[in-house]
């Protein structure tokens, strides 16, 4: 062979080959691991649905087990999908993208968990992922949790939410006011207790600790009433934000007024310490804030704290409210309307009519009233509910 026909050749090997190479990968490489070679076609109308359906469809119709740990923002989002007899990995992968996901199968298991090299991850997630791979206490607020296959955390705590584990946990796994599962391959060193909720442990799970479910009322209404104030779910806010925030404005008020009329002593009290210890009463406030969710992890620690997480939720709850009228009562004083001395309930009323109008302007308005209600919280905490008077200096 001469030398010209030499070059050509290997030329022409260099143009075939990144294609040849491109053909035998899946489709946008958001699939790890090889799938059956009898992989059966699947049919999808969804006309209306979310990423989490076309998964569930998907898994449904192959046979194979789904397991999900990619974040509700990733999975709740809407999609809509039209496929007759494609083969299922071009569908799974069409519907890994569109969620920014990604995907490893292996033994039936389809494991789907979130795109953190997209360019469209979240920091937050990055950030949530590296500290949950390195070990971390992993504890959400409102919200429930996820413990991902390739995840090691130190504790994972919920409070107002559930705890889905399909990874590993080094120490205790406690939901208030929802459940713990662990899913098949997961692992659980410590206990694993679930307030208000049920502790369900899946066949080739792992639970080393002491199986812990306290059912009750008291328990599953606070996790209810945590979710409530603080849950966020995308899909819903865009439709019903302004609603939800209307109906909390007006149950916030109603609950104002019945806390004048049945402790007007108590209220008045309190707002004469607030205004003569305003800088305690903010510090107060601000460490109330910063530090609920680091006390209810200190009490998940120990079995004997863990019952008292409820009662520490529901101080909170009555902490934030009686301040929340404590300060409508101040600002409801000092407002230039009629000559008369208003009486408590009439100041609640005036004050809280605006700080509920003011709340319901979107992000500011909510961190407004939760810092309003915090201040004169550290005032209701420090003068014990108008226990203790206090002396300007």
């Amino acid at each position: 062979m001469s030398a010209a026909r030499l070059i050509a050749a290997l030329a022409a090997a260099l143009v075939l080959l990144p294609g040849l190479a491109a053909g035998t990968t899946p489709a946008g490489g958001r699939l790890e691991g090889r799938l059956p070679d009898n992989t059966p076609v699947v049919s999808i109308d969804q006309p209306r649905g979310t990423i989490l359906d076309a998964l569930s469809a998907i898994a449904r119709q192959t046979g194979w087990s789904l397991v999900v740990t990619a974040p509700e923002s990733a999975t709740t989002r809407p999609l809509i999908l039209q496929v007759s007899r494609r083969p299922a990995d071009e569908v799974l992968d069409l519907v890994l993208e569109a969620g920014s996901l990604r995907a490893s199968f292996a033994d039936g298991v389809l494991r789907v968990r979130p795109d953190t090299t997209a360019p469209g991850a979240s920091w937050r997630e990055r950030r949530q992922e590296r500290r949950g791979r390195h070990g971390s206490d992993r504890v959400a607020f409102g919200q429930s949790i996820n413990v991902g296959a390739d995840e090691t955390v130190d504790k994972a705590v919920a409070i107002g939410g559930s705890v889905t584990i399909a990874g590993h946990v080094r120490y205790d796994a406690v939901a208030i006011g929802g459940s713990v599962t662990l899913l098949p391959g997961a692992r659980v060193e410590g206990d694993a207790v679930a307030i208000g909720g049920a502790v369900s442990v899946s066949e080739g799970a792992t639970l080393e600790g002491d199986n812990v479910s306290r059912g009750g009322a008291v328990p599953t209404t606070i996790g209810s009433m945590v979710r409530l104030i603080v849950g966020r779910r995308p899909h819903m806010a865009s439709m019903f934000g302004f609603a939800s925030r209307m109906m909390r404005a007006v149950l916030l008020f109603v609950i104002a007024l019945l806390i004048a009329v049945a402790f007007p002593g108590a209220l008045t009290r309190v707002e004469a310490y607030l205004v003569n210890r305003p800088g305690v009463s903010a510090l107060a406030g601000v460490a109330i804030l910063l530090g609920f969710v680091p006390f209810c992890v200190l009490l998940a620690a120990t079995f004997i704290g863990i019952p008292l997480i409820p009662v520490a939720v529901m101080l909170l709850v009555t902490l934030f409210l009686f301040g929340f009228t404590v300060s409508a009562a101040w600002l409801g004083e000092r407002m230039p309307v009629g000559q008369e001395p208003k009486t408590p309930v009439k100041s609640v009323a005036l004050g809280g009519a605006v700080l509920v109008v003011a709340g319901l302007l979107p992000w500011f308005g909510t961190a407004a009233l939760v810092l309003v209600a915090a201040i004169s919280a550290g005032a209701t905490l420090l003068s014990r509910f108008g226990r203790t008077a206090a002396v300007a200096v």
